[in-house]
């Protein structure tokens, strides 16, 4: 009687996340055939899904060479999985990138309830069932799966079970994943800051084996590297060649850059800008050492525990921002996994403020993805007033606030 009883009160619950999951299903066959005219699938996919049709497994070796292609060769062995399927012969091309990233979203959905269930241990909760209703509507994840590449939203549901492995205390499982999820898109690596964080808070009670778990984010991208390696690949070009080529090549744009390399500066109109992407790397690795070594330092000396996690999901927020400001040959959606975490955080500490970082991480969300009406510099500013304001909290909430709170007129001794 008792187990038939938690049935029927959870049934309400599973109603709901199944007339969510009808209804977003309906809305994504409704779009199926929207994507970008000159998008990546008519420049590029349409060449590189074709190429791996044609070659097989051991395409997966020559495909960057012969067709210009640079992605991982994870990214192929998919490829190559949707072909031996029949997948790729019986549908259209879009039909396959979007179930990708429709894929990646049900994880993440997925990922997103557990994680709540997980920090609200209420049993009768609707927080966790909200939170995964609300992933397949998020900009992060709806207007990828509008796009044509390969999607954003598996590195983005692997850092989510990141997340999770780390709330349950799996360091290692969560290490491993982080290296799957570079090898899928080494945005990925924007969660972290939050994990040295955790490291450095849990050390001490940590075994041997748990303080070597940033190792294992090297053992995951050695297995997702697997497929390139039997194909064929060097080691070097399978595992981490193909990422550090796409992260250390482009252009200063994005960010700070953006805000940075205006036609003209009033103040000194003469002044040219003559910066290589190799020194906009260094300059841009240095100010994120310096910026997320600030939270984390203020973090790690936070008044109380309680302080110190709802510092750390600021810290989730901020850095993917910090990141995107920072770094060169930044795109649109780059810094979305951070309107995901802004997302769990006002679940999971209701404000006005959270609410407000949310609304506002999403619509910025949507003008970048789509190139709308606000200017990109508006959203430069935007993401940038986000950090600061989440740096703010993380102050308030350390030690160092309390002695600043202690200095006053009287204790200065003029």
């Amino acid at each position: 009687m008792t187990t038939f009883t938690a049935v029927i009160r959870r049934w309400p619950k599973r109603a709901y996340l199944g007339s969510v999951g009808v209804l977003w299903a309906v809305m994504m066959i409704a779009l199926r055939h929207v994507y970008p005219s000159a998008g990546d699938m008519v420049i590029v996919h349409i060449r590189w899904w074709y190429y791996m049709y044609q070659h097989g497994f051991h395409g997966i070796a020559t495909i960057n060479d012969a067709t210009g292609a640079d992605y991982t060769s994870v990214w192929y062995f998919i490829i190559f999985i949707f072909d031996k399927l029949g997948l790729y012969q019986h549908l259209h091309l879009e039909y396959c990138i979007k179930g990708l990233a429709a894929m990646g979203t049900i994880a993440a959905g997925i990922a997103v309830y557990f994680i709540v269930k997980t920090l609200d241990r209420n049993p009768g909760s609707w927080k966790p069932v909200v939170a995964a209703s609300l992933v397949p509507f998020l900009p992060a994840f709806f207007l990828d799966i509008l796009k044509t590449n390969m999607p954003d939203s598996i590195y983005l549901a692997l850092d989510l079970f990141v997340l999770l492995a780390i709330l349950r205390r799996r360091p290692i499982l969560a290490w491993f994943l982080l290296g799957i999820a570079m090898s899928f898109k080494l945005m990925a690596v924007y969660i972290v800051p939050f994990l040295i964080l955790v490291y450095f808070i849990r050390f001490a009670a940590m075994t041997v084996l748990q303080r070597l778990a940033p190792v294992f984010a090297l053992v995951g991208i050695l297995v997702a590297s697997l497929p390139g390696i039997f194909a064929g690949q060097g080691i070097y070009e399978a595992t981490i060649g193909t990422m550090i080529m796409r992260g250390t090549t482009g252009s200063l744009k994005g960010g700070l850059w953006d805000i940075l390399f205006t036609p003209t500066w009033s103040v000194m109109p003469d002044v040219k800008y003559d910066i290589t992407v190799s020194a906009g790397i260094l300059f841009g690795f240095a100010a994120i050492v310096l910026v997320i070594g600030a939270f984390v330092a203020l973090l790690l000396h936070a008044k109380d525990s309680e302080s110190q996690l709802d510092g750390s999901f600021d810290l989730l927020v901020a850095a993917p921002i910090v990141f995107f400001s920072l770094l060169p040959s930044q795109h649109e959606a780059y810094w979305s996994l951070a309107s995901v975490f802004a997302m769990l955080v006002m679940l999971l500490r209701w404000s006005r403020s959270s609410l407000v970082v949310f609304l506002l991480l999403s619509v910025v969300s949507v003008e970048m993805y789509m190139g709308a009406r606000l200017p990109p510099l508006v959203c430069d500013y935007l993401l940038l007033a986000v950090v600061v304001y989440m740096f703010v909290r993380v102050f308030r909430a350390s030690k160092l606030s309390a002695r600043f709170h202690e200095i006053t007129p009287n204790t200065i001794n003029w």
